[in-house]
C-alpha cells in the first residue's frame, strides 16, 4: 500500500469523521448547484403584483452567479484546507514537539495563503459582478483596501486563536478543550462589545442622525419597544454601494442602531421607522444575547466532540490537530448552517410582526420590502433548497405576506 495511504491508518476516527462531513457537505453543495440551475423566477400572479418580469429575471441571474461564485469558493477553501491538512500530517510527523511561536507563524502563512488563493473569485463576486449590475459605488482601490483589512482582521484573530489552542493542547493537554471553549465564549461577547466601536469605523464613517423630528420618532419606537439605544448613527454606505440597510449592534453602552444613508436617501421616513423597528424589535426579543448563548453552547459542543476525537487518535498537543479543527470547523459551519437559519427565520419573523405593530405602518412596510428588493436585487421568492441552507431572512415575499396578514 502507498505510505500516503496510510497516513490516516492510524487515526480511522479522524478519517472517518473527515470523510463523513466532507460527504454531507459534498451532497449539499451539489444539491445546492443543482437548484441553481434548474430555478426558474416566479411569476405568479402573487409576485407580479409587486415585481415586474425583467426584474424577477435580473434578480434570479444575479442571485444565481453569486451563489455558483460563493460554492467555487466554498470548494476551493476546502481544497486548500485539505491538501494543507494532509502536508502537515507529512511534515509535522518528524517533530515531536514544535516551538509555540513556530507553531503561530506556520498558521499565519496558512492564512496568507488561503487570502491569496480566494482573492480572484472574491474580487469577480465582489466588485465585477456588483458593477455588472449596477449594485456598486466602489473603485478598485476601495475594495482592495477592504478585502485586506478583513483579511487581516480574520487571520489577526484566527492566528490567535489558534496559536492558543495549541499552546493548551502542548502545556494544558488535560483541559485544552475546556479553557478552549471558555475563552471562546468570552470572546464572543467580548466582541459584540468591541466591535461597533473597533471594527465598523474601518470601514465606514459614521455620524449622528441630525433629523431632530425623527429622532424623536425613533425614540418613540424604541420607548415604545421598552429599550434605551444609546446611538442612532448613519453610516456612508453609499461610498460603496447602492444597497440599502439598517441593522443593531453592540452590547451594554455599544448598543446602538446603525442606518445606511442609502436608507434614509432613497426611502420614506414611514419605511425607515419600519426599519429601525425591526431592528429595535430584535433586541427587545433578545435576539442578540440568545445567539450568543446558541454560539457558546455550540462551541462547547464542538471543543468537547474534537477532544474526544483527539484522545482516541492520541495526536493531542501535535500541530496537526490544528488543521484538522480548521477544517472540520469550516466543514461544520456549513453542514449546520441550515439548522442556525431555521433559528435566524424565526427570530426576523418574530421582529417583522413586532414592528408592524410598533408602528401600524402596513402600507409601509409592503412598500419597504418591495424597495429593498430592488435596491438588494433580491430573490424575492427562492428556491425552496436554498431558502432552508442559505436563507437567514424569510424571502420578501413572505415579509410582504406577514404584512398583508396582519394589516
Amino acid at each position: 500500500m502507498n505510505i500516503k495511504l496510510k497516513i490516516f491508518e492510524s487515526n480511522p476516527g479522524i478519517f472517518w469523521m473527515l470523510f463523513i462531513t466532507g460527504a454531507a457537505a459534498t451532497v449539499m453543495i451539489v444539491i445546492l448547484l443543482v437548484a441553481a440551475i434548474i430555478y426558474r423566477p416566479s411569476c405568479d400572479a402573487s409576485t407580479l403584483k409587486y415585481f415586474d418580469s425583467a426584474f424577477l429575471i435580473k434578480a434570479a441571474q444575479y442571485n444565481r452567479i453569486n451563489l455558483i461564485i460563493s460554492i467555487s469558493i466554498k470548494i476551493l477553501t476546502w481544497i486548500f484546507m485539505a491538501a494543507s491538512l494532509w502536508a502537515a500530517w507529512r511534515y509535522f510527523a518528524k517533530f515531536k514537539f514544535i516551538p509555540v511561536y513556530a507553531a503561530a507563524g506556520y498558521i499565519a502563512i496558512f492564512y496568507i495563503a488561503f487570502n491569496l488563493i480566494i482573492l480572484p473569485l472574491s474580487f469577480y463576486s465582489g466588485f465585477t459582478i456588483e458593477h455588472q449590475f449596477g449594485l456598486s459605488n466602489q473603485t478598485a482601490g476601495m475594495w482592495f483596501s477592504d478585502f485586506l483589512k478583513d483579511s487581516v482582521i480574520n487571520m489577526l484573530i484566527s492566528v490567535a486563536a489558534f496559536t492558543g489552542i495549541y499552546s493548551l493542547m502542548v502545556y494544558m493537554p488535560g483541559y485544552w478543550w475546556l479553557i478552549s471553549a471558555a475563552l471562546a465564549a468570552v470572546f464572543i461577547v467580548i466582541g459584540t462589545y468591541l466591535y461597533p466601536v473597533l471594527i465598523d469605523p474601518l470601514f465606514y464613517r459614521f455620524e449622528r442622525l441630525d433629523d431632530r423630528e425623527m429622532r424623536e420618532e425613533i425614540m418613540e419606537i424604541t420607548n415604545r419597544a421598552g429599550i434605551e439605544v444609546d446611538d442612532i448613527l448613519i453610516a456612508d454606505a453609499s461610498r460603496r454601494t447602492v444597497k440599502a440597510n439598517a441593522y443593531f449592534t453592540g452590547l451594554g453602552n455599544t448598543k446602538r442602531i446603525v442606518l445606511y444613508d442609502n436608507l434614509l436617501n432613497n426611502f420614506s421616513e414611514k419605511e425607515a421607522l419600519n426599519v429601525i423597528a425591526h431592528e429595535a424589535a430584535h433586541w427587545k426579543y433578545l435576539h442578540i444575547a440568545k445567539g450568543m448563548a446558541v454560539a457558546a453552547a455550540a462551541v462547547f459542543a464542538g471543543f468537547l466532540g474534537m477532544k474526544f476525537l483527539f484522545s482516541k487518535a492520541g495526536i493531542t498537543g501535535d500541530l496537526k490537530s490544528i488543521f484538522v479543527i480548521i477544517l472540520l470547523v469550516s466543514l461544520f459551519s456549513f453542514i449546520t448552517g441550515p439548522i442556525q437559519n431555521v433559528m435566524s427565520r424565526h427570530f426576523e419573523r418574530q421582529a417583522d410582526e413586532m414592528a408592524l405593530r410598533l408602528t401600524g405602518e402596513y402600507d409601509a412596510q409592503i412598500s419597504l420590502m418591495t424597495g429593498l428588493a430592488e435596491s438588494n436585487l433580491s430573490n424575492v421568492k427562492p428556491h425552496p433548497i436554498i431558502k432552508v441552507m442559505l436563507y437567514s431572512h424569510p424571502s420578501i415575499m413572505e415579509r410582504i405576506g406577514t404584512a398583508e396578514k396582519l394589516k
